[in-house]
């Protein structure tokens, strides 16, 4: 470091001028980051997932609500129709989310 204080000076604006151009990046990369996350829209759940087996033969095992997590992540989204055939061909209603009631399935 110099010990006069013109240099001295000289190097404090620089590294003020230096700064603020980093602050003003920052506020642009959140401005960036706020925009890109405002564009990306939440994918809402399904209404209705079919939660399947682990091993080779994945097969249906439990219907669950959509935002029911009891199954995750070996669920799969299917329609209320295909919700109501698999309960109805004896696949599992989920004993926390009970689609079985929404559905009304006996």
């Amino acid at each position: 470091m110099p010990d006069d204080l013109s240099r001295l000076s000289v190097i404090a604006t620089y590294l003020q001028l230096e700064l603020n151009r980093v602050h003003r990046r920052i506020v642009e990369v959140e401005q960036q980051e706020a925009a890109r996350k405002a564009s990306v829209r939440a994918v809402p759940p399904p209404d209705w997932t079919v939660q399947l087996n682990v091993g080779a033969d994945p097969r249906p095992v439990a219907v669950h609500h959509g935002e029911c997590t009891k199954g995750q992540p070996r669920v799969r989204p299917i329609t209320r129709r295909d919700a109501i055939e698999a309960l109805a061909a004896g696949v599992e209603a989920c004993g926390l989310c009970r689609p079985d009631r929404e559905l009304r399935i006996d």
